[in-house]
């Protein structure tokens, strides 16, 4: 099946997810708008404590909405699964304890790391739910794999040093992943959208079925053995 097609198994979205869309998107907004605010004020003032926790607040609250959004896209067409539902799972829970961290005080390390942890986890999801709309041909596919991997070795290397991992020259190897993740990324959209808008099929000289020697155009018959079939590109 052509990838620009909609699969038939590919559902309208259900009324709860476009309730949460429409709500996530109308937070982060509301929150954008209150960033620009809070940024006037910075700009006419000096922030004090208050005002910063008010600033990071506003600022997580909007990255939340975000993550939401963008994991969002990838739910009415069922692309990847539960994955883009576990990112919104976990992106509310994750923002919401590193926001009572700023606002709590918190001393206790497992609070961050486990919010640090569920945030990581929200932003993989976004981040493949996004590159998921990509329709690629071809051996240009196996970029949205390779770009999927990377994400997760690099959001594992960063939740274990949350969690106490001493990375030593490691850290040479997680740049190694980002750089390739980068241009991975990059490189998916550039594929897509500069691949022949007409690309024709390669020339077909022999017959499928019985081995014949035919001259094929897109829809062709053997006059040796009488099947048809179509020639595709891909």
């Amino acid at each position: 099946m052509d990838p620009l097609e909609p699969s038939p198994a590919a559902l309208p979205a259900p009324a709860r997810f476009d309730r949460t869309r429409r709500v996530a998107r109308w937070v982060t907004l509301a929150s954008i708008f209150a960033n620009a605010l809070i940024g006037v004020w910075a700009l006419a003032g000096s922030l004090g404590e208050v005002e910063s926790r008010i600033l990071a607040s506003s600022l997580l609250i909007t990255a939340c909405g975000l993550v939401a959004v963008a994991c969002g896209t990838a739910i009415p067409e069922g692309r990847l699964g539960p994955l883009p539902i576990v990112g919104i799972a976990t992106a509310v829970p994750g923002f919401g304890l590193l926001i009572a961290g700023f606002w709590g005080n918190f001393g206790i390390d497992p609070v961050w790391q486990t919010g640090a942890t569920l945030v990581a986890v929200a932003v993989f999801a976004a981040f493949a739910s996004l590159l998921s709309a990509i329709h690629l041909q071809g051996r240009y596919r196996r970029l949205l794999p390779t770009a999927y991997t990377l994400a997760a070795a690099a959001g594992g290397f960063l939740v274990a040093v949350i969690w106490g991992y001493d990375p030593g020259d490691t850290w040479r190897l997680f740049g190694i992943a980002v750089v390739l993740l980068g241009a991975t990324t990059l490189a998916a959209p550039i594929a897509a959208r500069l691949r022949p808008a007409h690309e024709e099929p390669p020339p077909v000289r022999f017959c499928p079925y019985c081995g014949g020697e035919i001259d094929a155009a897109r829809i062709t018959a053997c006059s040796r053995c009488g099947h048809r079939f179509r020639v595709v590109s891909r």
